[in-house]
């Protein structure tokens, strides 16, 4: 029985019995203080017409002031049923009928099943999307699974830990499960899955990396933590950015290597014409790209001029890529200082791996506690002062908010212009702004999660998922036989960086450059703009 119908029984019993009642105390009024001798029946029908409305007839007027309250007390009880009892009754009814209903099983096959919907499984979707994967969402949240539906997202509503709901979004036919649940709930989820399909691959987000184990133990077949992975790869650059004798050189296979550098106030290129620098000329090197005024520039003319905030994305060999890191970077291994905004699971990160190298390292946090040095709030000038930002060598920005982040850079900015801010995004539409504010790095917690995510589900040969760009390795597909100018690569926003041909890497490709069958090509670019040309090459790939 439905929530209206079983409203609706209680309601016809209840006004049956008040109009039994009510008739008894009618009837016992009408013969004992009124003196008048009617039947039961008479005075059923006098209650039945006070509330419903329609009038008293001959037994009006009555004389005993009791019987007149009486009666008075019946009209007021009119408004209750009127005013309470049906709207108990039909407000369930209506929203039934008005209501949309959202959507609880799919027939989808070889799809991946996405069980809890953040930010970060958004972006994997969007991926699916963009690659014509099937794929079903589940959420526990009708809200939400109403707007994925009007949205044009598969959707199904249900509790992802219940093996029912699993059932109805045909979890015996799909490819792969992708848990994006909260971390209370992640070991139940995996466990229902596990109930249905022994062999189907799960993967999970999680927030906390102590739970790696335990989850294993539940059946999940691969566990990311996104968070601590992108604080390791903020350490990790921050470390080759105030040490020149580490690099921050990232290999691509097959002999090709990538780098970003940023640009100081007082590198060698600073404040120079990108003509002049012979970045442009050097064979053994090619410049795949560089940010500047918060935006990523491709194939950047010689005379954009390269200033602090400035930087260089480089593809190439190894050793020329370290002399590159070398040319540009100044020597800050004495008295190296780190100043770190926000202790949560990134900001501790970053802090515990910059202490454990042995860098000086500063801690700004709203709330003390252990591994907090500053207490107070990051976007507050005389909070870092207090840290002393003037004399920091780097500062990273590790805030959960997006808007106090670009509040925090703005503010250290203005204290210390000749910083290495690094900072942790937490949407990717907040890039841009970040870096507009003065940010020289900036890595979206999305996107790192959404191209982990892609390793793991879509087997996509991802060569660089902890950068600001992504690099993706493609075969050419319908681009064989044309040459790069004739594609859509070179109006596109991704940058080719290398071509490998029968075991060459090259890195210097002019728009006069023929695809061949048998190429490997090297694309970077950020996640939409390599969405948008994924469909024109080999889906092998993949």
């Amino acid at each position: 029985m439905e929530r209206w119908q079983r409203r609706a029984a209680k309601t016809v019993g209840g006004v049956i019995a008040l109009v039994f009642v009510m008739s008894l105390l009618y009837h016992y009024l009408m013969v004992a203080v009124e003196g008048r001798s009617t039947s039961y029946f008479h005075s059923t029908q006098v209650v039945v017409e006070t509330f419903t409305g329609t009038g008293y007839g001959s037994d009006s007027p009555w004389d005993a002031p009791l019987a007149n309250l009486f009666v008075m007390a019946m009209d007021l009880g009119t408004f209750l049923v009127l005013f309470t009892v049906v709207p108990y009754v039909f407000q369930p009814l209506l929203e039934k009928s008005l209501s949309p209903e959202p959507p609880r099983t799919t027939d989808a096959t070889d799809h991946v099943i996405v069980c809890g919907y953040s930010s970060r499984s958004e972006r994997l979707v969007e991926e699916f999307e963009s690659r014509g994967v099937a794929y079903a969402v589940v959420t526990d949240d009708e809200r939400e699974a109403l707007d994925l539906d009007d949205g044009g997202r598969t959707v199904v509503y249900g509790d992802p830990t219940a093996v029912e709901t699993l059932r109805r979004v045909n979890v015996d036919a799909a490819t792969a499960v992708v848990v994006d649940t909260a971390d209370e709930v992640t070991a139940s989820t995996v466990l229902a899955v596990r109930e249905r399909s022994a062999s189907i691959r799960v993967v999970v987000l999680c927030s906390d990396p102590t739970l790696e184990r335990p989850l294993k133990y539940a059946g999940a077949d691969v566990v990311v933590t996104p968070r601590h992975l992108l604080g390791d790869r903020i350490a990790e650059r921050v470390r080759a950015e105030i040490d020149p004798r580490l690099s921050d050189v990232t290999s691509l296979g097959d002999g090709a290597f990538l780098v970003e550098v940023s640009i100081f106030e007082d590198s060698p290129i600073c404040g120079r014409p990108l003509g002049e620098t012979g970045l442009l000329e050097d064979r053994e090197m090619s410049l795949v790209g560089l940010w500047t005024d918060g935006e990523f520039v491709t194939d950047p003319s010689p005379d954009v001029r390269i200033d602090a905030d400035t930087v260089l994305l480089a593809a190439g060999s190894e050793s020329r890529l370290k002399a590159l890191e070398a040319r540009t970077a100044p020597d800050r291994t004495n008295g190296a200082r780190v100043v770190v905004a926000g202790h949560g699971e990134v900001g501790s990160t970053v802090a515990d791996r910059l202490r454990k190298s042995g860098v000086d390292c500063t801690v700004v946090d709203r709330e003390d506690g252990p591994g907090v040095d500053v207490v107070g709030d990051a976007t507050d000038e005389s909070v870092l002062e207090r840290a002393d930002l003037e004399t920091a060598t780097a500062f990273v920005v590790a805030i959960a908010d997006d808007d106090a982040a670009i509040l925090s850079i703005l503010v250290a900015r203005e204290l210390a212009s000749d910083l290495d801010v690094v900072v942790r995004a937490n949407d990717a539409d907040s890039e841009t702004k970040m870096r507009r504010a003065g940010a020289d790095y900036v890595l979206a917690l999305p996107d790192i999660s959404g191209r982990l995510l892609a390793l793991d589900v879509l087997r996509e040969e991802i060569l660089s998922y902890d950068r600001q760009l992504t690099v993706v390795r493609f075969e050419p597909g319908r681009f064989a036989g044309r040459t790069l100018g004739e594609t859509a690569i070179s109006e596109s926003d991704c940058t080719l960086v290398a071509v490998k041909r029968d075991g060459e890497i090259i890195t210097d490709v002019p728009l006069e450059f023929r695809f061949e069958t048998d190429d490997s090509l090297l694309l970077a670019g950020d996640d939409e703009a390599i969405d948008a040309l994924d469909p024109g090459f080999d889906s092998s790939s993949a």
